[in-house]
């Protein structure tokens, strides 16, 4: 037993190597919180201080959204981007709704909401992450301004919930994050407008082609792993999300550089400083799924799964749903 010990203690004595070298998680979380920050500041200074940037410094920056990209609160640099195209537009009623806003500490709402202090009404599915949402607004001190509902919205149901909930007038922000039915869920959204909408993409599709996951009325939530062992069938291709926002009055504006999340923004605000981009010129691909599959590769893995082509006027074509493996 003794000898069993001696080798166990010597054999946890060399685990302990790789661990030290790489760092407690919570520390590297930290570091890479940190890093951002700084990013972000730097950015900052560039933007308070161009007449300080080098020319051909200035020539790269010049014209990039990335420049505006922030994290506060959001999961990449989704808050910078949002704040950047609001301050071009200006608000309305200062409201913003979201749709899959998970624990609310890493959200599109919050720095908003916690900061500027809008209005927000946020929906998730899953009870134990919108608990731990409650209690992070409550501990911001913007519990009152911050509503929080337990459902799974659907797409056919989408419009009865904000109708019901007082949405029907203006609205400034519309975030959908579902990680399934996303597509659908704005495509049969009617009765609400927004004046901006943040949605996430699949970029995992690749850039040229346009396509969604299918659904139809009654269908249970898209579950992420029930055709893909990674969690990659979802969602829609961003081809197919900007035709499906032009034939809403949506221009698509800016593409965050993770290539995760897409903001649209409704035709009659249209500025010279946000013009309408071309969704194959701006794709790109998704950064964390990208470390160690390529992009052709996440492609080819999605090929054989069930999805629907989407025309340039954001309709399906039905017969060319494939049936899966």
């Amino acid at each position: 037993m003794r000898g069993w010990r001696k080798i166990r203690d010597q054999f946890s004595q060399v685990a302990r190597i790789p661990r030290r070298w790489l760092g407690h998680p919570d520390l590297r979380s930290l570091r890479r919180k940190v890093d951002h920050l700084q990013q972000d500041v730097e950015h900052l200074l560039h933007r308070l201080h161009p007449e300080l940037t080098a020319p051909e410094a200035r020539q790269v920056q010049d014209g990039s959204p990335v420049n505006f990209e922030a994290q506060g609160y959001s999961q990449n640099g989704e808050d910078g981007l949002l704040l950047h195209i609001l301050s071009e537009i200006g608000v309305a009623g200062h409201r913003i709704v979201e749709i899959g806003c998970g624990c609310g500490a890493e959200c599109n709402s919050a720095l908003l909401s916690c900061c500027f202090g809008w209005h927000a009404l946020l929906f998730d599915r899953d009870r134990a992450q919108l608990d731990r949402a409650h209690l992070f607004f409550q501990s911001k001190g913007v519990g009152d301004r911050v509503r929080l509902i337990h459902q799974e919205v659907q797409p056919d149901d989408i419009d009865r919930l904000l109708v019901e909930d007082g949405q029907g007038d203006e609205l400034d922000v519309l975030s959908i994050d579902v990680d399934g039915f996303d597509f659908w869920l704005w495509k049969q959204l009617s009765a609400v407008r927004p004046r901006v909408v943040i949605i996430e993409v699949n970029a995992s599709f690749g850039p040229e082609v346009s396509r969604t996951v299918p659904w139809s009325p009654g269908a249970s939530h898209h579950d992420p792993f029930r055709h893909h062992v990674r969690g990659w069938h979802h969602g829609a291709s961003l081809r197919a999300m900007e035709s499906l926002g032009r034939s809403k009055g949506y221009m698509l504006v800016a593409f965050e550089s993770t290539g995760t999340n897409a903001f649209f923004l409704r035709e009659d605000l249209l500025i010279a400083s946000l013009p309408r981009l071309d969704p194959q010129q701006v794709w790109r691909p998704h950064k964390v799924r990208s470390r160690r599959h390529s992009p052709d590769a996440q492609a080819r893995s999605l090929e054989e799964l069930p999805f629907l082509e989407v025309d340039d006027c954001g309709e399906m074509n039905r017969e060319a749903r494939l049936t899966g493996r």
